[in-house]
């Protein structure tokens, strides 16, 4: 049990890796222009102190993180990965990064007031628990705790048989493709992720259902705005909204639940 555990995790660390290795952040942090990520934004700032230190845990080309440093918070990010730190350091040297895992956090009990959490503890194929006792440990009593995971939506089951056939090895060798590494994810439902956080001394305040935009433009190609990096077109953010309004959980790509240390 313990070696497939080990063997997804460092499957799952490399295909994270191979991720963030073409993007650049320069072109990234166009992201806060979507109204999809405006949304995000305003959420979290509604939330998270800002006379308190902040971890983003998992923060990979660090977009978020370098958005709110430039806002003025006191914010720090970690990853497992070093590659994507460089690229941030390169970026912004002044922003603090450090390589680190979520499950075992270098940092002393109650450093933090908040903790920014954006898909990552549904990589762990042993289970969220070791991340989120961990943020436990960090976070000052009070401290807010924001975790944003993906969830199984509408659009993701109509598409998900193909995503399994297109990775499979055997097929891919017969296609002629090359072989890759793909990250290990699980989705949550609402009320079970709560009741993980709850059990663990989070006090669950808030969850959303968000990023209709992103779904639809995953799903359907043609709605994406081509000259952006990662936009919908102008009928794609119409659909978005109208599936936002009228179909808000199942064309939901993921919920962000807020949370605050209790214990």
């Amino acid at each position: 049990m313990d070696k497939d555990i080990n063997k997804i995790y460092s499957t799952t660390k490399r295909a994270w890796n191979d991720n963030w290795k073409p993007h650049e952040i320069e072109v990234v942090m166009e992201i806060f222009n979507y109204p999809r990520v405006k949304k995000q934004i305003a959420l979290f700032e509604k939330y998270l102190p800002k006379d308190e230190k902040i971890l983003e845990g998992g923060c990979g080309l660090g977009p978020y993180l370098l958005y709110f440093h430039k806002k003025g918070y006191e914010i720090t990010g970690i990853d497992y990965n070093q590659d994507p730190l460089d690229k941030i350091k390169k970026y912004n040297k002044i922003v603090n990064v450090q390589a680190m895992d979520v499950k075992d956090l270098k940092f002393d009990d109650a450093f933090f007031g908040g903790y920014l959490s954006l898909g990552v503890i549904e990589h762990f194929s042993e289970g969220p628990e070791k991340s989120i006792e961990e943020a436990n440990r960090v976070l000052k009593n009070g401290g807010v705790f924001i975790v944003q995971v993906s969830i199984m939506n509408m659009f993701l089951m109509l598409k998900y048989p193909w995503e399994l056939f297109k990775r499979n090895k055997f097929i891919r060798r017969i296609l002629k493709k090359s072989q890759k590494d793909y990250y290990w994810q699980q989705y949550f439902k609402a009320g079970r992720l709560k009741k993980i956080l709850q059990e663990r001394g989070f006090d669950v305040l808030e969850i959303r259902p968000m990023d209709h935009e992103h779904n639809i433009i995953s799903t359907f190609g043609f709605l994406r705005d081509k000259s952006s990096y990662d936009g919908a077109s102008a009928k794609g953010i119409a659909f978005s909204r109208f599936c936002e309004r009228y179909l808000r959980w199942p064309t939901a790509a993921n919920m962000v639940l807020i949370c605050r240390k209790e214990r």
